[in-house]
C-alpha cells in the first residue's frame, strides 16, 4: 500500500496516447473548451496527473534536495557563491524587495481552481470523488506553500479572468482564514478520497491527505503561539490548530495502513533513504521514482563530492545523543571531536548512518569499491559529509553511476514527530503518547527510550528564544535528527520564531586539522579551531547573521503586484 509518483512525463503521455492524440494541439489545460475536454474520468486524470509536477523533485529543489530548503540553518551549511540562496539571505536579514516574481505566483491555484470548477462535468467513473479529492489536496498545497513565504493570502477558489476585477484587485485575508481555508480543502479531500489499497500506488490518498492536514495545523499552531502579539501574529494562540494536528496525526496512526521499518538498528535507517523503488516499503507514503539523471537528477550520486556544496554543520553533529540516551555534555561516552569517527562513537547510530566518516563506502562499481578517507572541504563547507539519500551501488548493467534514489515527499515517521510536538506545546503529553511516537523512532535505532520522569538537562539546549519545557526540547531534537537533510528544519525555526538560534552567530564546521590545511590551506577556521566558512561573508571574527526579527519572518511583495493592485498591503516593516 505504497505511494509513488512515477516520472509524471511518462503518466501523462500514457494517457493521451489511450485518450487522444491530438492532445498536444490543444489549448493550454486551463483554457480547454467545453467540447473538447470533460467528458471523460480519464480526462480528470490526465489534469490532476499535470498537477503532481509541481511536487518538489530535484528539477524544482535542485540537486541537493532537502538541503537545499534548509541551508543556512543550524544544520545544514552551503557553500559560499552561488549556493548563497535566498533562505541564506533571508537569514542574515540581506533581501531585498523585489521588483517582479519573488514567489508571488498564482499560476499554480488558477490551474487547480479550473479543475475543481470542471470536474463535476464528468458523470461517470469509479474515481471522480478520488480525483475530485486530489484536486483540493493541491489547492491547500499550493497555498500553503505561498502561506510559508507570505502569510496572509487573497482566498481565490475560482479561476480568475480578465473581468474578474474585484478578484483581481482583492486584498489579502488574514493568514488565520487562509489556513481554515485550507483544512477545508483538506477535509474535503480527506472525505472524497480512497485509501492506497484502493487507488494503487501512484497517487495521493486520504492517509496523506491527513498527514498533510497534520503538518498544515502544526505549522499554524506553533507560528500562532510563538509570534502572538508580533507584526506577524494570526487571529488565535495557536491552540486548535495543535488540537487538529493531533487529531490529524491520529488518524493516520489509527489507520494502521504504514508503519516504520525496523530491522538492523545499524543500517535500517541509512537504508531507508537509498532506494530506487519505494513501493513495497511500509513507511513511505509518497515518492518521486527518479530516472538516471531525468531531470538533471543526481540524487544518489557515487561521487565524493555530492551534494557539492553542503554540508552537515558542527551544531547538528552536537545534537545527537550518546547511547546511554544521554546529551554529550552530560555523558560518559563521549569521546569529543578530534577525528570524524569520534564524532560518532558511541553515539545515536542515526549519526553513524548519516555522517560520513573514514572507511565508509562511497561507491561500488564493477571493478572497484571506493571507500571514504577524507572530506573535500571545497565542496564541502563544513568538512561534515553526508552520506544519507546515498546509493553506493553503480548501475548493474551500465556500469555507471545510477542517481536515481527516489525522492520522498511522505513518510510516516512524520506522524509519529507531529503528534509528540503537537502534544507537548499543547502540554498534555504524557508517557503512553511519547511510548507510540518518540520512542518508537528510538526503538528503530536501539536508543534508550524517552522517559518524561527523568529527562537530563542539557546545558547545550539550543537557545530558541522562549522558555521550554525539557520534554520539548527533546522533541525538537528528534524531529532535527529523525528528518535531517529532508526540507524541514528552515520551516521549523520560522514557526517556532527561533531567531536567537542565530542571530548575530555563524554555524561552523569539522575540525581544520593539519591534514584539511594540506587539502585545502584557504579555509577560515574559528577561534577554537572548527571550520568557518560564513565568516568572511558575515563580516568577519565578530559579525554573525543580521536578521531583522519584525521582518524576516515573512517575504515581501513584490513591488509590480503592489503597484498593480492598490489593495495589497506590503508586509511589516519592508
Amino acid at each position: 500500500m505504497k505511494n509513488m509518483i512515477f516520472l509524471i512525463s511518462a503518466l501523462v503521455v500514457g494517457i493521451m496516447l489511450n485518450s487522444c492524440e491530438d492532445f498536444l494541439e490543444r489549448n493550454p489545460l486551463d483554457q480547454i473548451s467545453d467540447p473538447e475536454f470533460w467528458n471523460t474520468e480519464t480526462d480528470l486524470e490526465l489534469y490532476i496527473n499535470g498537477l503532481y509536477e509541481y511536487f518538489e523533485g530535484y528539477a524544482n529543489v535542485g540537486m541537493g534536495g532537502g538541503w537545499t530548503k534548509d541551508c543556512g540553518t543550524d544544520i545544514v551549511l552551503e557553500k559560499v557563491g552561488a549556493y548563497w540562496d535566498t533562505h541564506t539571505k533571508r537569514l542574515d536579514g540581506t533581501l531585498t524587495v523585489p521588483s517582479s516574481g519573488g514567489g508571488w505566483d498564482w499560476t499554480k491555484v488558477r490551474e487547480v481552481n479550473h479543475f475543481l470548477e470542471n470536474a463535476g462535468r464528468v458523470e461517470d467513473g469509479e474515481l471522480l470523488d478520488h480525483y475530485t479529492g486530489e484536486g483540493y489536496f493541491f489547492r491547500a498545497w499550493f497555498y500553503f506553500e505561498l502561506l510559508v513565504k507570505f502569510g496572509d493570502l487573497p482566498i481565490i477558489t475560482q479561476t480568475v479572468n480578465v473581468d474578474d476585477v474585484e478578484i483581481m484587485y482583492g486584498s489579502r485575508s488574514s493568514r488565520s482564514d487562509v489556513v481554515d481555508f485550507m483544512i477545508s480543502d483538506l477535509d474535503s479531500a480527506i472525505s472524497k478520497m480512497k485509501y492506497a489499497s484502493e487507488v494503487g500506488p501512484a497517487r495521493i490518498n486520504k492517509d496523506i491527505a491527513s498527514l498533510f492536514k497534520a503538518r498544515v495545523c502544526l505549522y499554524e499552531g506553533t507560528w500562532e503561539k510563538y509570534h502572538l502579539g508580533t507584526d506577524f501574529a494570526g487571529k488565535t494562540d495557536g491552540t486548535a490548530y495543535l488540537m487538529a494536528a493531533a487529531d490529524a496525526a491520529t488518524e493516520v496512526i489509527e489507520a494502521g495502513n504504514y508503519s516504520l521499518v525496523t530491522g538492523d538498528t545499524s543500517s535500517t535507517y541509512y537504508n531507508l533513504f537509498n532506494q530506487t523503488d519505494y513501493r513495497k516499503n511500509p513507511e513511505v507514503m509518497l515518492y518521486k521514482h527518479q530516472e538516471y539523471l531525468a531531470y538533471g537528477n543526481q540524487f544518489g550520486n557515487q561521487s565524493q563530492n555530492w551534494p557539492n556544496g553542503y554540508g552537515i554543520s558542527h551544531e547538528m553533529t552536537q545534537m545527537y545523543l550518546c547511547t546511554d540516551g544521554l546529551p554529550i555534555a552530560l555523558s560518559e561516552l563521549f569521546q569529543g571531536d578530534s577525528t570524524l569517527y569520534l564524532v560518532e562513537l558511541n553515539r545515536d547510530p542515526r549519526c553513524a548512518q548519516t555522517l560520513m566518516v573514514p572507511g565508509d563506502i562511497i561507491a561500488i562499481s564493477q571493478d572497484d569499491t571506493t571507500f571514504f578517507n577524507l572530506p573535500e572541504v571545497f565542496n564541502c563547507p563544513t568538512g561534515y559529509e553526508s552520506q544519507k539519500f546515498r546509493l553506493p551501488q553503480y548501475d548493474p548493467e551500465s556500469g555507471s553511476p545510477s542517481h536515481d534514489v527516489g525522492y520522498i515527499f511522505f513518510r510516516y515517521a512524520e506522524a509519529l514527530l507531529v503528534y509528540a510536538e503537537a502534544k507537548a506545546e499543547l502540554g498534555t503529553l504524557n508517557q503512553a503518547d511519547v511510548d507510540m511516537t518518540i520512542n518508537k523512532l528510538r526503538d528503530r535505532v536501539g536508543m534508550p527510550h524517552l522517559n518524561l520522569g527523568s529527562i537530563a538537562s542539557d546545558p547545550n539546549w539550543p537557545d530558541y528564544g522562549h522558555t521550554l519545557p525539557d520534554y520539548l526540547y527533546e522533541i525538537r531534537r528528534e524531529r532535527a535528527v529523525e528528518l535531517y537533510g529532508e526540507g524541514y528544519r528552515f520551516d521549523d525555526l520560522m514557526r517556532w520564531r527561533a531567531h536567537n538560534l542565530w542571530f548575530g552567530k555563524r554555524f561552523t564546521g569539522t575540525l581544520y586539522t593539519d591534514e584539511l590545511k594540506e587539502l585545502d590551506p584557504n579555509m577560515f577556521a574559528n577561534e577554537e579551531g572548527y571550520l568557518d566558512p560564513f565568516q568572511v561573508i558575515l563580516n568577519g571574527p565578530e559579525g554573525g547573521y543580521g536578521f531583522h526579527e519584525d521582518r524576516d519572518y515573512l517575504l515581501p511583495l513584490p513591488i509590480n503586484e503592489l503597484t498593480l493592485n492598490e489593495n495589497l498591503d506590503q508586509n511589516p516593516n519592508w
